[in-house]
């Protein structure tokens, strides 16, 4: 008995979930010599089982579901060990089940839960007359606990992976409107660019929420304990004293982690807006830079890339919002995609290859009516030939990687052609400058 017991330890050693089922069901049938032994579930509204796990013959079998009238697990159902030694078809002569698979001997096991319900069963079945009934139950008696408790476990991962997809039911409405923004965004080429910023950002937004998730599940484990010491008479003022504090440190950083996720859904969907509206507002241009760069943080991330924006005065200017999202997401996807992926590799310099991978954007107002923007990253710079093609369509120097090259070519027509200016490529002695002028359209105040 002591042999077949450490026999089965052993081979559900460090195993859960479908593992577990698998092998201790080939453990136990193989121990008690039996022709089928299954694990199932009991469902009471339709007064059934659907095995968990099957043993047919020394084998792992396909599941199945069957009614619990007229069978001897009806009894294991009601919480009572069931055996017969033999003979089992003439005291259930109903279930054909038993009698297709010429069963002679039987038994069967409940399932208990740590609320003390069925929620399952244990079931062998013997081609034979089986004798060895004490030995039998002992073993089913001795491991039904643990797997009650990976069935419960199981039960109540299930159980919370439904809570969270209902408590997050209105973040998926917000990315399914974002994947439908998306959809609208890339009819041209120009818009492609959004492709990634998507993605991007609804990862951005499941980090807030998922800690407000956290947060909700903590309160409501509290609330918990709280009705339980309720219930019980044993509530005490040290008892309050905990819940209130926990409470209150739940619920601002549930508030805070909610108002973040809000922010960069609404600084997306405007930025999105914007780009696909393309009309003329008066902006205050570092503001609106900010608040662009806000919605590509995720692009920054794989090559830990920090961003700083300078601009010490107030501009506004009436200009293109959307031309000025797309022209910043192309040179930080540029920068991201070729300028950093790079940059350790091109290095020869110690220094250079223990540098902080860093983009500056500098904007300044040249004149009542005239902005520059130096836009710089201190990544492995552009080769001489690169130098010379930058902006001409569909030079890229990462075709084997799927670049097509048109982001810069976009950023050179979008400049030129939407908001009355020029861009060029500065040399430097490390990574890529380009600095581009704009004007302020008149156009909105003509007509």
């Amino acid at each position: 008995m002591l042999t077949h017991i450490q026999e089965i330890i052993d081979s559900v050693s460090n195993s859960y979930g479908d593992e577990f089922f698998t092998k201790i069901t080939l453990a136990l049938n193989k121990v008690i010599s039996a022709d089928y032994t299954f694990i199932a579930r009991i469902n009471s509204e339709t007064y059934s089982c659907k095995t968990e796990r099957l043993v047919a013959k020394g084998k792992v079998a396909e599941n199945f579901q069957y009614s619990l009238k007229n069978t001897p697990c009806a009894n294991v159902a009601n919480n009572s060990v069931c055996f017969y030694a033999k003979d089992v078809g003439n005291f259930y002569p109903e279930d054909q089940l038993l009698i297709d698979m010429k069963i002679q001997a039987y038994i069967g096991t409940p399932l208990i839960d740590s609320k003390q319900e069925v929620i399952g069963l244990i079931v062998a079945l013997f081609e034979t007359e089986h004798n060895t009934e004490q030995e039998t139950t002992a073993l089913f008696q001795l491991f039904s606990g643990r797997i009650a408790a990976e069935l419960e476990r199981l039960d109540y991962e299930h159980s919370l992976e439904e809570k969270i997809s209902t408590r997050t039911k209105e973040l998926s409405n917000t990315i399914t409107q974002l994947q439908q923004t998306q959809k609208q965004l890339v009819e041209s080429e120009k818009m492609s660019a959004l492709g990634n910023l998507v993605a991007g950002v609804s990862h951005e937004v499941n980090t807030p929420l998922g800690i407000a998730i956290t947060t909700h599940s903590i309160m409501a484990d509290e609330l918990k304990k709280l009705k339980d010491k309720l219930d019980s008479n044993s509530l005490s003022m040290k008892d309050m004293e905990n819940f209130r504090n926990n409470s209150d440190s739940a619920l601002t950083m549930q508030g805070e982690n909610l108002n973040r996720a809000k922010k960069l859904i609404e600084n997306f969907k405007k930025t999105a807006a914007d780009q696909h509206q393309l009309e003329i507002e008066t902006l205050d241009i570092g503001q609106y830079y900010q608040k662009v760069i806000s919605t590509l943080r995720s692009m920054l991330k794989p090559q830990n890339v920090t961003l700083e924006i300078n601009c010490q005065d107030t501009i506004m200017l009436a200009t293109y919002p959307g031309v000025h999202a797309q022209i910043l997401t192309n040179l930080i996807n540029n920068s991201v995609k070729h300028g950093f992926v790079n940059n350790k590799e091109a290095s020869t310099d110690t220094d250079n290859i223990n540098q902080e991978n860093k983009i500056t954007i500098e904007i300044k107002q040249l004149t009542a009516d005239e902005v520059e923007v130096i836009y710089s990253d201190n990544g492995c710079g552009l080769s001489k030939e690169a130098q010379q093609h930058v902006f001409e369509p569909f030079f890229t120097t990462a075709r084997n990687q799927g670049g097509i090259g048109l982001g810069m070519s976009i950023v050179f027509n979008l400049i030129n052609q939407k908001i009355n200016g020029s861009i060029e490529l500065k040399n430097t002695s490390s990574g890529a400058c380009f600095h581009y002028k704009f004007k302020e359209n008149k156009s909105k105040y003509n007509g």
